[in-house]
């Protein structure tokens, strides 16, 4: 049973199946494993991840953490930061040489097809780029980057984490809808790897036959790997540094967006250790005042600084 820092999770929420895998389903033995990384060169500056999948709420997360002057990015977007930074360009390699190629390579693409035969793919982003990403100048991270590659929690032990939920049947329509899929380990493989959405692990194992993209798999199956991941973080993450959220409950007792929005502000402040400082106008985070960045910002489409 999980103990949460703050009843994060209703267990009538509308995301509570994104916990459950099919009667009958069984862990692999060893589980839950967290994977094995190097020492840090120096002390990380993330302090946040918000590990959802995509197509979760992740968005809100990124904009609730931009409002609060966090140094953040969420798949190329980023807020209060220097576009120059070593972690936000980082995050950018990670992306463009690592994640798309292998997107392709679900899709079985001929140009990724072709990468893959003769040796140009890349499986792992370079340690080089995962680490600046942890220990650049970003303090927070959100998005589909972070659950495919499992050695990034492994990075940032005491980390605080974000797990964004959703009813699984809305997610899965949503991402083959508007996403075009995502990517999965085939589920032979489910048992051999430390979860279904560690696609290194599965192209290293078996090449492009070890990932297929979603819109691809049964819908049940795409369902079942999607809970085991969330189960996964659920399972590696303490308590105490493990916030749950489903941006589909209704908190407040009016129950609007706005009033809900507000709700997770709040509860996010709690849970990360923020306050405002009506003296100095400005965010207290670990002692120290959050300044907001003035030049370079990038935010979503529509979004309102404060």
């Amino acid at each position: 049973k999980h103990s949460s820092w703050d009843d994060d999770l209703s267990p009538h929420s509308n995301c509570s199946g994104a916990l459950h895998i099919p009667d009958g389903a069984t862990m692999p033995p060893g589980w839950p494993r967290m994977a094995k990384v190097p020492p840090l060169p120096r002390r990380p500056s993330l302090r946040i991840i918000a590990a959802g999948v995509g197509t979760t709420g992740t968005t809100t997360i990124h904009r609730t953490m931009c409002q609060h002057r966090i140094p953040s990015s969420h798949w190329g977007w980023s807020c209060n930061i220097n576009q120059e930074d070593p972690a936000e360009l980082s995050m950018h390699a990670w992306i463009d040489h690592w994640m798309t190629p292998l997107l392709y390579l679900s899709d079985k693409q001929p140009i990724a097809m072709q990468n893959m035969e003769k040796g140009r793919m890349q499986i792992y982003p370079p340690e080089r780029v995962l680490q600046t990403v942890v220990t650049g100048g970003l303090a927070a991270i959100a998005d589909s980057p972070i659950s495919f590659e499992p050695q990034l929690l492994a990075y940032v032990p005491d980390a605080k984490v974000i797990l964004t939920l959703r009813d699984p049947n809305k997610w899965y329509a949503s991402r083959v809808k508007n996403h075009a899929g995502d990517f999965m380990c085939v589920q032979s493989l489910w048992d051999k790897v430390i979860h279904p959405l560690s696609i290194g692990e599965c192209v290293e194992k078996l090449g492009a036959a070890g990932i297929t993209n979603i819109k691809f798999m049964r819908k049940e199956t795409a369902l079942e790997g999607f809970a085991r991941y969330n189960l996964w973080v659920q399972a590696i993450i303490p308590p105490e540094r493990l916030f749950r959220f489903c941006p589909w409950d209704c908190r407040p007792p009016d129950c609007t967006k706005e009033s809900s929005t507000k709700w997770f502000a709040k509860k996010f402040e709690e849970f990360v250790g923020m306050e405002w400082d009506r003296t100095r106008k400005t965010w207290m985070w670990e002692g120290k005042p959050l300044v907001p960045w003035r030049e370079g910002n990038q935010y979503p489409p529509g979004y309102q600084h404060v």
